[in-house]
């Protein structure tokens, strides 16, 4: 059971992880490529960028409470435990509050040609920090940090 929910928490992981790279280049490419169709392929990619997150960080977020309850050697006190659910939170209040922003006005960009470069500029700040703090929590899982 352990290595089937730690397969779960790793393949969830990795595909948070690399939908998160895939955005750091695809969406500024796609931004920039002009009207009309790069602010409908943005949209596009912003819907189904929720369902795909979504499903990825939720995978990790509850694969990593099943390892936890059903570990002996792992609880809720250990760091890197710790720090996986302060990411998520993390992740979670960003992405629904400046990501949403930020993705919105990079649309908006796109869409009229105007504040393109400002607006890749923020929205890759943002997507930067998203991923800091996933290298993070992939730091602190590897490490086993805490224990």
């Amino acid at each position: 059971m352990r290595d089937f929910l730690l397969f779960l928490h790793i393949v969830g992981a990795a595909g948070w992880i690399g939908g998160g790279l895939f955005a750091m280049f695809a969406y500024p490419a796609v931004a920039r490529s002009g009207p009309p169709a790069a602010a409908s392929i943005l949209k596009g990619f912003e819907k189904r960028s929720g369902a795909f997150f979504g499903i990825t960080s939720g995978l990790v977020l509850l694969s990593g409470i099943a390892l936890v309850l059903t570990s002996d050697a792992f609880g809720w006190g250990d760091a890197f435990v710790l720090i996986g659910l302060g990411a998520f939170l993390i992740s979670g209040l960003v992405e629904s509050t400046m990501g949403r922003r930020v993705n919105e006005r990079l649309a908006s960009a796109a869409e009229s040609g105007s504040d393109l470069p400002q607006a890749v500029r923020a929205w890759r700040q943002i997507s930067i920090i998203g991923l800091v703090v996933l290298f993070v929590v992939v730091w602190a899982m590897i490490t086993k940090l805490g224990t």
